[in-house]
């Protein structure tokens, strides 16, 4: 039932309706596709570190730069990090635990209960963009 309702959720909230105004992390953009993760303990921040960590492969085939931003630390998969407080601010969009950025800089999805990674790859997976990527070479 609670995979539904995330799944749900997902859905109305993928792609049309939640992109915002201004596009957030200007520096990631053009370059990453963002994963944030808030993390209210350390063992969420594990577990989401762990999943990041084991799907390695298609994280990097989607330019992904992911960020699991922990009661005391923020880690990344990437060395040029943004500060907390930027990414923070995408916390403050309604308090969701996931969120994920285009290429755009812009919100394309969010979930609540905890990272989904298989849906955040699918939802990436269905953008113009990454559709194109996927065509070429």
């Amino acid at each position: 039932m609670r995979n539904l309702l995330l799944a749900s959720l997902l859905a109305a909230t993928s792609l049309s309706g939640c992109s915002g105004d201004a596009a957030a992390l200007p520096a990631l953009q053009g370059s990453y596709r963002v994963i944030a993760v808030f993390a209210h303990s350390a063992k969420r921040a594990s577990s989401s570190l762990d999943t990041l960590k084991s799907s390695a492969g298609g994280i990097k085939d989607r330019d992904i730069a992911w960020f699991v931003i922990g009661p005391r630390d923020v880690a990344s998969n990437i060395k040029d990090k943004p500060s907390r407080a930027q990414l923070e601010k995408l916390h403050d969009i309604d308090a969701f635990e996931v969120v994920l950025l285009g290429k755009d800089g812009r919100i394309k999805t969010n979930q609540l209960g905890g990272l989904d990674l298989q849906a955040l790859f699918n939802a990436i997976d269905q953008m113009p963009m990454r559709q194109t990527e996927m065509q070429q070479p």
